[in-house]
């Protein structure tokens, strides 16, 4: 049987027990708060820092794109009926271009362009082109007849084109004049070449 102060002393060492166990687990409590609130904090700090180098990154992207110059890629598309060749043969009286030249321009680019029409390379057995006329018709609308140039002619000068614009013109050729009885072995022979009007014909910086 225990004595009085045995009892005492047990007592004790239970009390100190249960203040030890008490104390492991506050600071077990408080071990697990300070690691939940150091995650939660280093969780966030990973998140602005992602957040901070995206708004970067981006600001870096728009800063050189806006700093880069823009680049204006233009086409002119020319489609011929067959093709460019103007050749005229058997020039006579009553001589008319029996297929008339089609030529289609088309604007593919993204900013207006202008362009020039002109006919080259002639070669002809004719002195004199004084009744050997052409006329142009664009969109219903036909030009007055003009004679065909015996050197290198811009027929159409600096005629402007919308982005997606297309435009048709149909060039007639018909003989004027009077000629001796027999006498059709005159021709004319040239090219119609379709110019951009711009130093670098398909790209503008």
């Amino acid at each position: 049987m225990l004595t009085k102060k045995e009892d005492f002393k047990e007592e004790l060492e239970n009390q100190y027990t249960i203040l030890i166990k008490a104390e492991e687990r506050q600071n077990k409590k408080r071990t697990i708060i300070l690691y939940i609130i150091s995650s939660v904090t280093l969780l966030m700090t990973i998140v602005s820092l992602i957040t901070v180098f995206i708004s970067l990154n981006n600001t870096r992207k728009e800063s050189t794109k806006l700093s880069q110059p823009k680049t204006v890629y233009q086409t002119l598309v020319t489609n011929y009926n067959g093709d460019n060749t103007l050749n005229l043969s058997s020039i006579g009286n009553g001589y008319y271009l029996q297929n008339p030249k089609i030529i289609t321009i088309s604007n593919e680019g993204d900013t207006s362009l202008t362009y020039n029409i002109k006919i080259t390379n002639i070669q002809t057995s004719l002195l004199s082109t004084n009744n050997l006329v052409y006329t142009i018709t664009k969109d219903n609308e036909v030009s007055s007849p003009k004679e065909l140039p015996l050197s290198e002619t811009k027929i159409l000068d600096n005629i402007k084109l919308t982005p997606g614009e297309t435009i048709t013109y149909k060039i007639d050729v018909k003989f004027n004049g009077i000629l001796e009885e027999g006498n059709y072995t005159n021709h004319y022979n040239s090219q119609i070449i379709v110019e951009q009007n711009n130093d670098k014909a398909n790209l503008l910086n």
